[in-house]
């Protein structure tokens, strides 16, 4: 039978199918969406919207040095995405638009938010809480993709946020709050999408103390913190 002699609702099917086929391709290889700059360093390969300074060396170097920290780090290539936090951020960061960087589970390609190389930053458009170091960020979002790896994809999506994300921002030795904010918050009874990130790490460096540093204490720790 010819696709044109199919019913309505075979076309149909076909019409999800083909409206899906270019998105599905991005969020496989960003890369299509045409960086125009590229450097390696190391492991990683680099592509940006604007020409990569030097300065990337040392932020990949202090990222792999945080990263190094972690029992469960495994050196590996990394694929980096370095936005200007236009439309190339808008369509790659699609409902996690007000984040720093994400990575995308399949591919654990990393893509990073509005950004100065030179200074190390990575920023968002938060009133609060606006800006990271990007080295940080980098080892944050590269721990997302070893916890991946050591406990499985579905595993690690069932873990609690605070397990997880306090995890990656216990390796990457900072939190989008700084403590005196985070205190500030909590005391007024204000609340913050960062809190449990912040929330998360304390309490994560709390159980890697008490347990010599097992990340599997931390990880199957049974009182849920959301």
């Amino acid at each position: 039978m010819m696709l044109w002699q199919m019913g309505p609702r075979v076309w149909r099917q076909w019409l999800i199918l083909a409206a899906f086929a270019p998105f599905a391709t991005i969020i496989m290889a960003p890369q299509v969406l045409a960086f125009p700059h590229r450097a390696q360093v190391g492991a990683w390969t680099i592509r940006s919207e604007a020409p990569i300074p030097s300065d990337i060396t040392t932020v990949i170097g202090r990222a792999e040095a945080l990263l190094a920290t972690s029992p469960i780090d495994r050196p590996q290539p990394r694929n980096l995405f370095l936005t200007n936090g236009g439309w190339r951020w808008s369509v790659l960061a699609l409902q996690s638009a007000g984040a720093f960087g994400l990575t995308r589970p399949i591919n654990e390609a990393i893509i990073i938010n509005r950004n100065d190389v030179a200074a190390d930053l990575v920023f968002n458009d938060s009133a609060i809480g606006s800006r990271r170091t990007l080295s940080g960020t980098l080892a944050h979002e590269a721990t997302h993709g070893l916890l991946r790896q050591h406990y499985g994809g579905i595993a690690t999506w069932l873990m609690p946020t605070w397990q997880v994300e306090g995890y990656c921002d216990h390796v990457a030795q900072e939190s989008t709050l700084y403590d005196a904010t985070a205190r500030r918050l909590i005391a007024a009874g204000e609340d913050h999408p960062a809190l449990v990130y912040w929330q998360g790490r304390k309490r994560v460096a709390a159980l890697l103390a008490r347990s010599g540093g097992n990340v599997d204490v931390v990880m199957q720790a049974d009182n849920q913190l959301r």
